[in-house]
């Protein structure tokens, strides 16, 4: 409230005298503040509907945008150990040689296979090796995945023929645990998830005999929701630090440039024993009557058929095995798998070779991933014996 004097009606003033100062008191009252009407209220209601309706577009158009990258593989999470491995070997531009290869294009092997393979054969190492002894550039890359066996190997030939490699020899490993077929539920399958595939690659592991059902992420919810199905995934590759001791999906794995994984140089006898242990655990259920009649026999024809109509030479090798590992086989299922093989290298014409044997056993750390002195002398026998004389032209 404000108050203020403005004037009043006097008396007359007698001459001489001063007029005397006069104040009027004035109340002015404060208006009523303005209460919002109607309008202002439902501009503000519009523009908080806005906002949702628009954050909600936002969250869908990230979801569906991301869904599509992965569908089209623009981002590599659908299989991510295969396409880092893939990126690594489109630094080798021999294995591309294209319709015209260069006059000085180098021999290019490429080894497929598990971890055996990875942790095995020094593939830069086997490369200088070659060279010297063909007495002409030599290059070997290694394709070996943690996991894979000969389901994994197949899929994967026919993606990298897709992708226009054309190595002039491919090594493919067996793994013989991979090829059990007497129980139902075949050992990649522990390893090989349906949602690694693509829609198109369902139907071919199902011909082999693989159960693949179709994955959640082939289906809507693979672009309403592809930051839920792949959020192991998508924390593996872009916030690894928010993992349990940074337990990554290829932890342990990582290849050098020419995808070989060199692990401890060697390990204490307490050591080994724990992880032989650790071994079987994971393939006790495969051992007992065990019989090579699996999806992984279709696999290798598979692979093998794969190499033979793209202008591969193909060659398969059984990698080391321990003492201890060898006499996990019943003797029945080890003589069927000599039989099963060595049918499979006469009807395709390729080389077989075995190198199970070939390392001692206090050279593996489990009984069949190999040391890095394991790995050293497995490689140095496989280019000397086996390699040399095969991509020489030797019989």
């Amino acid at each position: 409230m404000r108050l203020a004097l403005r004037g009043s009606t006097r008396p007359a003033l007698v001459s001489g005298e001063r007029e005397p100062a006069v104040r009027v008191l004035v109340v002015r009252v404060p208006e009523p503040p303005r209460t919002a009407g109607p309008r202002p209220r439902l501009a503000r209601k519009k523009r908080a509907v806005a906002a949702v309706v628009g954050g909600l577009v936002l969250a869908a158009a990230v979801q569906v945008g991301f869904g599509l990258a992965v569908h089209t593989e623009r981002s590599p999470l659908r299989d991510p150990i295969y396409f880092d491995k893939l990126a690594l070997l489109r630094g080798r531009p021999a294995f591309f040689p294209g319709p015209t290869p260069a006059a000085d294009k180098p021999a290019t092997l490429l080894l497929v296979g598990s971890s055996r393979t990875l942790n095995g054969v020094d593939a830069g190492a086997a490369g200088d090796g070659l060279t010297r002894r063909l007495g002409r550039p030599a290059e070997v890359f290694n394709f070996g995945q943690a996991g894979a066996g000969p389901v994994t190997n197949a899929v994967y030939v026919r993606r990298l023929i897709a992708e226009g490699m054309k190595p002039d020899f491919a090594l493919i490993e067996v793994h013989p645990v991979f090829l059990a077929g007497q129980r139902p539920d075949p050992p990649e399958g522990r390893w090989l998830m349906p949602f690694r595939l693509r829609p198109a690659e369902l139907p071919v592991v199902r011909g082999m005999g693989f159960p693949a059902a179709d994955p959640a992420t082939h289906g809507p919810r693979g672009f309403v929701a592809p930051l839920y199905e792949y959020r192991f995934l998508v924390i593996d590759r872009y916030a690894p630090w928010l993992l349990m001791d940074n337990n990554r999906l290829n932890g342990g794995h990582e290849s050098d440039a020419r995808g070989f994984a060199r692990q401890f140089e060697s390990v204490t006898p307490q050591k080994r024993a724990e992880l032989m242990a650790r071994t079987f655990e994971q393939y006790a259920d495969y051992f007992p009557g065990y019989r090579p009649t699996g999806p992984g026999i279709a696999g290798l024809r598979d692979t093998l058929e794969q190499c033979r109509a793209a202008g591969w030479r193909a060659g398969l090798v059984l990698m080391p095995e321990s003492t201890e590992f060898r006499g996990w086989y019943p003797a029945d299922g080890v003589r069927e798998l000599d039989a099963a093989l060595a049918g499979l290298a006469t009807e395709y014409r390729v080389p077989l070779v075995d190198a199970r044997g070939w390392v001692p056993d206090g050279e593996t750390m489990d009984g069949h991933h190999l040391t890095g002195a394991g790995a050293d002398r497995l490689t140095d026998r496989l280019v000397r014996e086996s390699l040399a004389p095969w991509l020489g032209g030797a019989p």
